[in-house]
């Protein structure tokens, strides 16, 4: 048993919970909900082919 106690929110809540706030930023600076969506969408696609989504 570790001597600390185990952090409630786990990676996948906390990447969750970044992806939110991007969403929120990119909308409040003016884009729409479909376009905020698409962006953040082609973050992992650029990755996985090496920049050519």
């Amino acid at each position: 048993m570790p001597d600390s106690p185990q952090d409630p929110i786990t990676d996948l809540a906390a990447g969750a919970a970044q992806l939110h706030e991007l969403f929120s930023a990119y909308t409040g600076a003016g884009f729409t909900q479909d376009q905020a969506l698409r962006l953040i969408i082609s973050i992992p696609t650029a990755g996985a082919t090496g920049g050519h989504a």
